[in-house]
């Protein structure tokens, strides 16, 4: 049986090529492997006729391929976004003290004017 780590981030952010959190994942010796990321817009503004998000790993050095990719609309709802399989060895975090381990959460759009969004990500990891 698996446990679950979930980090739970409130954002806005807007039209930005650079547009990147950047949030610490503290390993602690403990391999993890991402499950799943569950995008709930709240609001969007400006008319964008696409959103997207990428999610990937990286110590700062290394960095895996995108873990998780995906549209996630244009009005407010739910979108649920998984890697391309679980046993896709880019979902896996190692499990390295040496190294600080975080996710970049990546939002990218296609037209509008100015567009925005609102809302809440919830990433889930299985210890």
């Amino acid at each position: 049986m698996n446990n679950f780590i979930e980090h739970v981030h409130n954002f806005t952010t807007q039209d930005d090529a650079d547009d990147v959190f950047a949030v610490p994942l503290a390993v602690n010796n403990t391999p993890l492997r991402f499950i799943e990321a569950m995008v709930y817009l709240s609001a969007v503004a400006g008319s964008p006729t696409a959103v997207t998000l990428d999610l990937d790993i990286t110590d700062g050095t290394t960095t895996n391929n995108v873990i998780a990719a995906g549209s996630i609309g244009t009005a407010a709802g739910q979108t649920r976004l998984t890697p391309d399989s679980l046993t896709d060895s880019s979902a896996d975090i190692p499990a390295d003290s040496d190294d600080n381990w975080r996710y970049e959460i990546d939002f990218n759009f296609t037209g509008g004017t100015t567009p925005t969004v609102t809302g809440t990500i919830v990433l889930r990891f299985a210890v």
